[in-house]
């Protein structure tokens, strides 16, 4: 997924106007599921959302390399 529309219930937390937004990053487990996303809503980042409070709105398939959730890489 390259973006993705945010829960209503999340929307209100986080006060996100705009509730598409870009994934910054995802995890990624043994079986090739996505469990948490890091995403950018307008100048807000919100962090670990879970695969279940995101709808995609563009899917995009990719691969890359394996990274570890605690690597220095990952955007700030």
């Amino acid at each position: 997924m390259k973006e993705g529309r945010l829960s209503s219930a999340l929307q209100e937390r986080y006060g996100i106007k705009n509730p598409v937004g870009k994934v910054l990053w995802h995890s990624l487990n043994e079986n090739g599921k996505i469990g948490i996303y890091d995403m950018k809503f307008g100048d807000t980042i919100v962090r670990n959302l879970l695969a279940e409070d995101i709808e995609a709105t563009i899917e995009e398939g990719h691969g890359h390399p394996a990274k570890r959730d605690d690597d220095k890489d990952r955007a700030k």
